[in-house]
């Protein structure tokens, strides 16, 4: 059963692209972090920009290759139905998970907060009736550590508690020429749950959560030789990196003395997490109201080195903090009626105080920063309907209206010399605002033709927020130009079925996505300050694909699974900005026609396993094989910055008895040690930049459950 739609479903009759992840997966699989949901589902992708801790998801190839920390994502994450808007505070979650649910499409009849790509839900484990327990220990290649458990059960008459917590270390398995290691992680959180029934048709939820990741960010490789281009004629050459594994950091003395570290110190990844959500929920004979308040606050301090040298070429620091409120209040109608119907009002408020500074002494002869702070308001009202026409022929509509007000406060651009002084302390705006009012909805139709197999057709508008690109230039109105909300008009066509007789379940789907004014992180050209990296609007676009799931027991205890993805699409209307030339004082744009070239994403993820469960006396042993394929990246920036396709293999095993008191696990991820990368890209011309994929890694997990 799942939640996705607000109620207790099927999810065979639930007319969506939906993959479920169950706990027994991730555990089997060895997810530690969000950046691993992707070898488990079709169509999803999950990177971190430039190695940062913040992840970019994308789903059938919609996504937000930002690292800031201002905008949001067009794939929304949720935590127990609880939107998490700030894009550098979604990893770190993974723990005392009953299931993930990965949605495919735009998303907002249903929820408070639209999206155009997809949304991932993850589902926590509830409290429980009797009292349980459970510990975890796991070690790995590279030093790696885990811990986890929880504690459960009744605590007084009517009051049910849950306290569940991991903690992280270790795994560091990049280095430097001088020996230098990077990459450990050192990551704790905790959470704590309470049910309270305070009448037989009244309950309340209190989740308590916090985290602290002080891990090391990611390293980068030069795939090719660091040229002149990128320093100007002001530094030395660097050579392509002779393996993926090696990296390099090191910034200069004044960007060290800016940001408060040492010029040779560690790229690190910190973020501090911390809120509580409150639910309610009264019964009623005809439906279910509930309301579900939470608040978060975020603080997130990192250093990268964007340029995998030791060169302060494009040294990057975030410093960062986000509060968020929000509260829905919704209306679920029950009961197995002909119609069956969801109605609710969503507000929320955010608030972001940001610094975002760059180490240019070695290509410019100076240091910037972006200091800002902005608040966005979201008020939404949202509904949908379902209806019985015949037996086995379902209606479905829904609709939704949001407004957002976004402000950006007091945005200021500085360069610094040297010496740590600002050279252009006027380089500043006031204030700059975005407003909109915009519709999404949805309508489908729905065909049971046997009590097994279902056939669904939908077309659905999603919406995602505008916002400011807020990236480090030297004209400070130039750069917090808006981008506008991007609508994207969606397709879809999909079979669910299920054959009891041959332990069959095949669910496929196709679409076609008609987008209007995509955000692509591209560049404009100012007059006064050239070329400055930006997100804009691609007015028109659009992308087709499909999946199916297959899950099959072809024999006791054999249980096979694959899954496969396949999108492709082109931009119809843009024209990009390709480079810039100066006449006197006055810069121009180049531009560059997009018309047809491909969006920026793998055509194929494929991911399957296999897996054979028996018994041997009172204990049940567990083998399994398991892979996953990516197609080429094609890339925005030219075919030297695509992404090879790749193909991890991976293993699994496990042995506990029947009572399941304890069990004994192993695992081993890309277990023939392939190597490749996750993402390429360029900070600066002629700084050829990639982020690899981690190499062969094996572990065992032992548990013990009360």
């Amino acid at each position: 059963m799942v939640t996705s739609e607000h109620r207790r479903q099927n999810p065979q009759k639930i007319g969506i692209s939906l993959s479920i992840i169950s706990a027994r997966e991730l555990a089997a699989r060895n997810v530690n972090d969000v950046f691993d949901l992707q070898y488990l589902t079709p169509s999803l992708q999950v990177t971190p920009q430039f190695g940062s801790g913040q992840p970019d998801f994308e789903i059938r190839g919609i996504g937000h290759q930002d690292y800031g920390s201002s905008n949001v994502s067009p794939v929304g994450v949720y935590i127990d139905e609880v939107a998490n808007p700030v894009p550098y505070a979604t990893n770190g979650l993974m723990f005392d998970i009953a299931r993930v649910e990965v949605l495919r499409g735009p998303q907002g009849t249903l929820y408070g907060r639209n999206t155009t790509g997809g949304a991932i839900n993850y589902i926590l484990n509830q409290p429980t009736d009797t009292l349980k327990a459970a510990v975890n220990v796991q070690a790995g290649s590279f030093s790696a550590q885990k811990y986890d458990g929880y504690v459960s059960g009744p605590v007084a008459r009517g009051i049910k508690m849950r306290l569940s917590g991991e903690s992280q270390q270790g795994g560091a398995w990049q280095y430097s020429d001088a020996g230098a290691h990077l990459g450990n992680v050192n990551r704790t959180a905790l959470r704590l749950l309470t049910d309270i029934s305070l009448t037989d048709t009244l309950k309340a939820q209190i989740n308590l959560h916090g985290s602290l990741d002080e891990s090391d960010s990611t390293g980068l490789h030069l795939f090719g030789p660091l040229t002149t281009a990128a320093t100007y004629g002001t530094g030395p050459v660097e050579p392509q990196d002779y393996a993926r594994d090696v990296t390099h950091w090191g910034t200069s003395a004044s960007f060290a003395r800016l940001i408060g570290v040492s010029p040779n110190a560690k790229p690190y990844h910190h973020v501090k997490t911390g809120g509580g959500n409150f639910r309610l929920d009264q019964e009623f004979s005809f439906a279910t109201l509930s309301n579900l308040a939470s608040y978060d606050v975020s603080d997130r301090r990192e250093y990268d080195n964007f340029d995998a040298s030791s060169m302060a070429i494009a040294d990057v620091a975030f410093n960062s903090r986000a509060n968020v409120f929000q509260d829905e209040l919704r209306l679920v109608s029950k009961g197995n009626h002909r119609l069956s119907w969801i109605a609710g009002v969503y507000y929320g408020n955010e608030y972001l105080a940001d610094q975002y500074l760059s180490g240019f002494m070695d290509a410019f002869g100076v240091n910037q920063g972006v200091f800002y702070s902005q608040t966005v308001n979201t008020i939404s009202g949202f509904g949908q309907a379902t209806y019985k026409i015949l037996p086995n022929l379902t209606l479905t509509g829904g609709l939704r209206v949001e407004h957002e007000s976004r402000e950006l406060h007091n945005y200021r651009a500085y360069s610094y010399d040297a010496a740590g002084d600002i050279t252009d302390p006027d380089n500043s705006v006031r204030k700059r605002s975005l407003d909109y009012t915009l519709p999404s909805w949805k309508a489908e139709l729905q065909y049971t033709p046997t009590r097994n197999d279902m056939v669904y057709a939908s077309v659905s508008r999603g919406i995602n927020s505008g916002g400011f690109t807020t990236y480090n230039t030297s004209n400070a109105y130039a750069s917090s130009n808006p981008y506008q909300p991007e609508k994207l008009l969606a397709y879809e066509i999909g079979n669910k079925l299920d054959i009891p007789q041959a332990n069959l379940r095949l669910n496929v789907s196709a679409f076609y996505y008609d987008y209007h004014d995509q955000q692509v992180l591209s560049a404009e050209v100012n007059s006064q300050a050239g070329l400055i990296g930006a997100l804009v609007n691609a007015p028109r676009s659009h992308m087709a694909g499909g999946e199916f799931e297959l899950d099959w027991s072809p024999l006791p205890g054999l249980t096979l699974t694959q899954s496969g993805g396949w999108a492709v699409g082109q931009f119809d209307r843009f024209r990009s900005v390709y480079s810039d030339y100066r006449v006197g004082d006055t810069f121009y744009a180049i531009y560059e026609n997009k018309k047809g070239v491909s969006l920026p994403a793998p055509k194929l993820t494929f991911n399957g396993s296999a897996t054979y469960r028996w018994q041997i006396g009172r204990y049940d042993v567990s083998l399994g094989m398991n892979y996953s394929l990516r197609s080429t990246y094609r890339s925005l920036f030219g075919t030297m910055y695509n992404v090879a396709g790749y193909t991890l293999w991976g293993a699994t095993a496990s042995f506990a008895p029947h009572n399941g008191r304890w069990s004994l696990s192993a695992f081993g991820n890309n277990i023939f040690d392939k190597k490749y990368d996750v993402t390429r890209n360029f900070f600066l011309s002629g700084d050829n930049i990639a982020l690899a994929g981690m190499p062969g890694t094996y572990g065992i997990r032992f548990g013990v459950n009360y």
